[in-house]
């Protein structure tokens, strides 16, 4: 049984077009982990990459993305089972936590998720067609924000082709060009590409009065000195800059431009914007995957040209308002196994739904037996 809330996507709305832009803190850098190819954690930045690009201009190159497909190691099977609990890893390792007046401990935020997810909610606005499910528990004065794979992506997933396959790949391959763990090193693009490698970092942000703490693949930093990347510290990688690696196909006409700008730059800037990335490095490849240019695109740049297209104000308002409604329907429930399923589907409601799991809950119970033993042991004892 599903109650309908009151939070209505319509970007035409006339309360979304005349909202200003949410209130929101910088985002900051409390934390950082990374992932071997087996997606194994570790609380180092072994996984960090520095951008090494080649020699300028850099718009007449030949970079070929196709290369190593058939030997690329995908990740391992175990990632599908994953939900949050790289996250949880890292809380469970931090010194993010406070002391309430009753001696209890709890974690500074009021909400845990990993950045895809408030990039997923902040587009719904314009991408209404796209239906999502995101399921919530609040624990120990925490929300826990976890996305769940809809049918239809489940199904888009098992029918993937080997075309769709490859487009990916090309975005994993173009980082290969350009990253590399050492400044200024030759890039090894004859070694497989690990898909399972990651290097994530932990943001603390408060949007519209709602401290959240996510975590974010980061793609690599501008930077000529060398890091021990298993000793680098905190206060080092505050210092340095990050950017984003993308990779488009080049527009040879105004109807792919313009589609580009509706359909992309959204994604591209919420994504960016969360972690305080000012700069993308965009390689723009041919038909054949063939990267024959790369540039620089500034985020402030993307925000000015996308504005006949979408609203950043209205994408963060729509977030803003999800997380309130999220809080206020959750109210005071402490429950590690309690499952709140919220959804879209402009399909079935033009407004978020949502519903209470009972039956079968423990499927869906993301919060493992061994965070939860941790929260609790952390509690005074009675």
């Amino acid at each position: 049984m599903y109650t309908v809330t009151s939070v209505d996507p319509d970007p035409k709305h006339p309360a979304r077009q005349s909202q200003p832009f949410p209130t929101i803190t910088k985002p900051y850098l409390v934390g950082f982990f990374s992932l071997n190819y087996d997606r194994k954690f570790d609380p180092t930045a072994v996984q960090l990459k520095y951008v090494t690009l080649p020699p300028g201009p850099r718009t007449d190159l030949r970079l070929d993305l196709n290369e190593g497909f058939k030997i690329r190691r995908p990740k391992p099977d175990s990632a599908q089972d994953e939900k949050i609990d790289m996250l949880l890893t890292f809380i469970r390792q931090s010194h993010l936590w406070t002391t309430t007046e009753t001696g209890h401990r709890r974690l500074q935020y009021d909400f845990v998720c990993f950045r895809g997810l408030l990039r997923l909610i902040a587009c719904t606005p314009y991408d209404w067609k796209t239906p999502w499910i995101v399921q919530a528990i609040r624990y120990r004065g925490t929300i826990y924000l976890c996305e769940r794979k809809t049918a239809d992506r489940l199904e888009a997933e098992r029918n993937e082709t080997e075309q769709q396959k490859r487009f990916c790949y090309y975005g994993f391959k173009f980082e290969q060009h350009i990253l590399t763990e050492e400044p200024g090193a030759v890039p090894d693009t004859s070694a497989p590409v690990m898909l399972g490698e990651e290097f994530c970092s932990m943001f603390d942000t408060t949007l519209a009065g709602h401290r959240l703490l996510y975590g974010a693949e980061m793609d690599g930093i501008v930077s000529n000195k060398p890091f021990d990347r298993e000793e680098i510290l905190l206060d080092d990688l505050r210092q340095c800059e990050f950017v984003e690696v993308k990779v488009k196909r080049k527009e040879a006409t105004y109807r792919q431009v313009n589609n580009f700008y509706r359909f992309k730059t959204k994604n591209w800037w919420c994504q960016s914007f969360l972690v305080n990335v000012q700069r993308l490095v965009v390689g723009l490849r041919d038909d054949e995957g063939i990267v024959r240019e790369i540039k620089i695109m500034k985020l402030s740049d993307i925000e000015r040209e996308s504005r006949p297209y979408w609203s950043p104000a209205v994408c963060m308002n729509f977030c803003a308002d999800f997380l309130s409604e999220v809080a206020r329907v959750m109210g005071s429930t402490d429950n590690s196994k309690k499952i709140y399923q919220f959804e879209f589907d402009s399909r079935e409601s033009r407004h978020v739904r949502y519903r209470v799991l009972e039956e079968d809950a423990h499927r869906d119970a993301f919060l493992p037996d061994w965070y939860t033993r941790y929260l609790d042991d952390l509690q005074p004892k009675s």
